[in-house]
């Protein structure tokens, strides 16, 4: 994505935005050495400035420089604050990790003392988050609730399906403006066109367990649909060798664990679909015997609280912002 990004040719540039990148360096002993960088992101149409892409040293000396320079420039551009991190946007990468610990797929990975360095620098928690993992679910095991919301969704008619590979991209066109709907109002939020929303989540064709990807549709009206990934660690961001390849094979064919993604479904007459979605990923985990994660939850939705009774650990997330004085 980097590459991409400082290269104009990710599909989230398309947007009418400012991408300034940032590095501080250190002189010492004659040798100039990088201790930080950041990206300051400005759309003309947001009120604030996005901070992302960072990475430093600890020291808040550094912190301070890199945040006031992506505040002098934000300043220039009539904004009245920033937030972060968000790499470009809601679709990229955003929110730092308040621990440090090996990483499920997906999940935001940092040193444990950025989110400190940004407060120090003036940034207030903005947003939280939290992830719930679960251990592999007792076959006996039964939710009255999330079954009785199934069978009620069944019983009114819904279909639920499972995209396979070479419809895919058809689903996620289908999916696109559903998803446009229903996270407009999430932080860091960015209107992507179909055609770049395709192209950035049609690789993702590639990993998926079908079975664990569901849509649910009343008649020929898509209702809402619930993604779960094989958990493949970090090895998809390192570089592919015949080993690391063997290794995601294997890992897509008997995951040993999934990550549940947040339900995204149609506000009106759509109540308990989500719950449903769980459900039927519950009945899959059971027959499989994995592990899941319950990833990125805002804090305060409905969905934090699904299958609490299961629950064997969580790990929180922030949002920050500065608003200028």
């Amino acid at each position: 994505m980097e590459e991409a990004v400082l290269q104009g040719t990710h599909p989230l540039l398309k947007d009418n935005l400012r991408f300034l990148p940032y590095i501080c360096t250190e002189f010492s002993g004659g040798k100039e050495s990088v201790v930080g960088r950041i990206a300051l992101t400005l759309y003309d149409d947001e009120e604030f400035g996005f901070v992302g892409f960072y990475e430093s040293i600890e020291d808040e000396e550094v912190a301070r420089l890199l945040l006031k320079t992506c505040e002098i420039e934000a300043r220039k551009a009539g904004k009245k604050g920033l937030k972060g991190p968000i790499d470009l946007s809601f679709f990229g990468r955003y929110r730092f990790a308040l621990k440090e610990n090996p990483p499920y797929t997906g999940e935001p990975t940092n040193k444990a003392y950025y989110p400190y360095l940004f407060e120090k620098a003036g940034f207030q928690i903005r947003n939280s988050y939290v992830s719930n993992f679960y251990d592999a679910i007792e076959s006996s095991y039964e939710n009255a609730k999330a079954r009785k919301r199934l069978d009620y969704f069944r019983e009114k008619g819904y279909r639920f399906i499972h995209p396979d590979k070479k419809n895919f991209d058809h689903y996620l066109a289908e999916i696109h403006p559903l998803l446009m709907e229903r996270y407009k109002d999430f932080q860091g939020f960015r209107t992507i066109d179909r055609e770049g929303f395709v192209k950035l989540y049609s690789p993702l064709k590639y990993i998926v367990d079908e079975e664990m990807v569901f849509l649910a549709y009343d008649k020929d009206e898509l209702r809402g649909f619930f993604l779960c990934l094989p958990d493949y660690g970090n090895l998809l961001q390192k570089p592919l060798n015949p080993l690391r390849f063997l290794k995601i094979l294997l890992r897509k064919r008997k995951p040993a664990c999934y990550i549940l993604f947040v339900p995204c479904c149609k506000e009106k007459n759509s109540e308990g679909l989500g719950l449903a979605f769980s459900q039927m990923a519950t009945e899959v985990l059971k027959r499989k015997k994995a592990k899941s994660i319950a990833a990125l939850i805002q804090k305060g939705k409905a969905s934090e609280g699904y299958f609490q009774d299961q629950c064997t650990a969580r790990r929180e997330y922030v949002l920050l912002e500065r608003e200028f004085s």
